[in-house]
């Protein structure tokens, strides 16, 4: 058997899916078929945020079979690509001697096939839950409303889509000492905002997944050789999964506004790792194919299914055929 084709479903179909009884289709698919079925921390998540108990109970029973492929949570490849620039550019960043142990405790917790974050959810699914909610508080309904302001601040520029996204500039709104002076590539700045001010919030994961290599609390942060490096010195391509994050997020301020556009926002860092999206969503499926041409890495095919029983047993049909 050659190299199987990487099949990341989004939440709808997963909701489909379970919503049909069709469970017991998708896990021979994934246990026989000739694809990978992936799921991405970030659909859990949205499952894990379902109010309705025995649905969200479905749901994540689900998701956390082991026939599934499991891929690492979105800020752990996001560290990784940030480390590999730092290690690159600036290695005197480094800790000499990183402190390894919850780093490790931590790769371990989402990448073991027993025990770990998949097997408490599949045992505990409204411990997780609760989990979930208590730490991420009202952060989604932040998002959701972050999305909606930069949407309202980008069309009172005027800004009519007559330039790429490679082809967007934005400068700081005060002097940084670091910066050059002219425009950047507007994901530049918008990551050096995002990252500086993750890593300086304890708890959050970037730090979580940094800190361990990085002295992040001995002023970095506040260097201009940070702000250098972000605006001009990282390469776009090493760090395509900030791009993506920009991208999404720049292309969703001039498109309707749902619950779903922060999720979204953490499924495009995924589009690296697979080679099929599938989804109900035709405006994150409109977003990919608007950041495809610009995009930094090659970008999955997309599939944009119709809703419902229909849409979940024609998607079947295909995996089951493949």
């Amino acid at each position: 058997m050659g190299k199987q084709r990487r099949i990341l479903l989004d939440s709808n179909l997963w909701r489909y899916i379970s919503d049909a009884g069709f469970q017991g289709r998708l896990l021979r698919v994934a246990r026989h078929g000739n694809v990978a079925i992936q799921i991405a921390p970030a659909i859990m998540y949205e499952a894990l945020r379902v109010r309705d108990a025995p649905l969200r109970r479905r749901l994540v029973e689900l998701m956390a079979n082991r026939a599934f492929h499991r891929l690492m949570p979105e800020a752990f490849s996001e560290s990784m690509e940030i480390l590999h620039e730092i290690k690159r550019l600036r290695p005197e960043w480094l800790r000499q001697t990183p402190d390894l142990a919850f780093f490790e405790r931590s790769r371990k917790d989402w990448s073991r096939k027993m025990g770990g974050f998949w097997v408490r959810c599949a045992n505990s699914p409204d411990h997780e839950a609760g989990y979930i909610a208590e730490s991420e508080g009202a952060l989604m309904d932040q998002a959701e409303q972050q999305i909606r302001e930069m949407r309202k601040e980008m069309l009172a520029t005027g800004w009519n889509g007559n330039l790429g996204l490679d082809e967007i500039r934005m400068a700081p709104k005060e002097k940084l000492r670091g910066w050059n002076g002219e425009p950047v590539e507007a994901w530049r700045l918008e990551s050096l905002v995002g990252v500086t001010y993750a890593l300086g919030r304890p708890g959050h994961p970037y730090r979580d997944w940094i800190a361990p290599f990085i002295d992040i609390d001995g002023g970095l942060l506040r260097r201009p050789e940070w702000v250098a490096f972000w605006l001009h010195d990282v390469d776009t391509q090493a760090l395509a999964r900030q791009w993506l994050r920009w991208g999404h997020s720049f292309s969703q301020r001039f498109r309707k506004v749902t619950s779903g556009s922060g999720g979204d926002n953490q499924l495009m860092t995924y589009l690296i790792d697979t080679d099929c999206v599938m989804t109900a969503d035709k405006g994150f499926v409109d977003i990919i194919e608007a950041c495809r041409p610009f995009a930094p890495k090659p970008l999955p095919t997309t599939q944009c299914v119709i809703a419902g029983e229909i849409g979940a047993d024609a998607v079947l049909t295909q995996l089951e055929a493949a």
